[in-house]
């Protein structure tokens, strides 16, 4: 018995549209978003101490917004102040008016 294994047939494909150079707003890009910039996203990060069971962890919460050219992923480290923090949750939002777009929780993360 010989298997084959072939790509989907797509029977009526879409082509992409040509940009018609009539466009309401020209420096908006497609992509963007009212909470990214072409810096990259606005993420709200928020670290609670009493998730944290290392003597060397920092004592006081924090709360901070950082720009960042991803959204930081679960397992991603983020630096701030000298210390690294390790993603643990991250919380997407549609945001139609101004502001960030994730919150990211964050523990900490002691280099060895």
């Amino acid at each position: 018995m010989h298997l084959r294994f072939t790509a989907p047939y797509i029977a009526n494909p879409v082509a992409p549209k040509k940009p018609t150079g009539k466009s309401s707003n020209p420096s908006e890009s497609p992509l963007s978003t009212p909470a990214s910039s072409g810096r990259g996203f606005k993420v709200q990060v928020f670290y609670l101490a009493a998730s944290s069971n290392s003597p060397s962890a920092p004592i006081k919460d924090a709360l901070w917004f950082a720009t960042y050219p991803i959204i930081p992923r679960i397992g991603d480290c983020v630096f701030r102040d000298g210390v690294y923090y390790r993603v643990e949750r991250v919380f997407l939002y549609e945001n139609l008016a101004a502001g960030w777009c994730a919150d990211v929780e964050v523990t900490f993360y002691g280099r060895r």
